[in-house]
């Protein structure tokens, strides 16, 4: 599932304020619609184009970034 049009704008909107109001309404969106989002074990499926930079869980990536 993706995020509707209103959740979409309260994402801009708060990307205009801040981080702080980024992971405010991050927290929320998670709970109107927890299918939006990837979890460790969705991620673990995912393969990336670029090696992560962090240390999320993948399955696998095309590019290594450090090359």
């Amino acid at each position: 599932m993706k995020l509707n049009s209103a959740q979409k704008r309260a994402l801009i909107q708060a990307s205009k304020l801040g981080i702080d109001h980024i992971d405010t309404t991050i927290l929320h969106l998670k709970i109107e619609c927890p299918e939006a989002f990837h979890t460790d074990r969705t991620l673990r499926k995912r393969r990336f184009h670029h090696q992560p930079a962090s240390d999320a869980p993948y399955c696998g990536f095309v590019v290594d970034r450090n090359a």
